[in-house]
């Protein structure tokens, strides 16, 4: 399970990551942490990551994507929208929610992440960021590979 939860932090992460591509010198993860996960249904939990704002505020919305294993989806992700403070260090609280795909099982998915070995695991990512006097950008970020982005954590 705690690698279960390693791929929606790194999720999470990515989403950080991106939406901050514009201004990739002047913001840091400085570190991040699992703060609480409750496995029901849906899967629910907490992140909070560390970060270094050395330019304007940016609001992450509309935040979805989907957990995939040899391009089959797993899981829905979804995480609830986040502002990045401007010119601030700041630890920031994502709620994220996860949902079996139809057709795939509990099961299927601790089989899956079971052995710790994401290869071909990648994930979705659809969101918008909103940055200085309101301009707002909608990224798709396609099969992000998960074992790069779990190097973040």
């Amino acid at each position: 399970m705690k690698k279960f939860v390693r791929i929606l932090f790194a999720a999470v992460l990515a989403v950080v990551i991106a939406g901050c591509s514009d201004s990739r010198n002047k913001f840091t993860i400085t570190g991040g942490e699992l703060d609480s996960v409750r496995l029901s249904s849906p899967i629910t939990a907490v992140v909070n990551v560390d970060i270094s704002n050395h330019s304007y505020k940016v609001t992450v919305s509309d935040i979805s994507g989907k957990l995939k294993s040899s391009g089959t989806p797993l899981l829905d992700l979804k995480a609830e929208d986040f502002t990045i403070p401007a010119k601030s260090d700041s630890r920031i609280s994502i709620p994220i929610e996860a949902s079996l795909e139809p057709g795939v099982g509990l099961i299927t998915i601790m089989r899956t992440l079971g052995g710790g070995n994401f290869e071909g695991m990648t994930v979705d990512l659809t969101f918008t960021a909103t940055g200085f006097l309101g301009i707002k950008k909608t990224q798709t970020l396609n099969d992000i590979p998960v074992k790069d982005i779990i190097g973040l954590l």
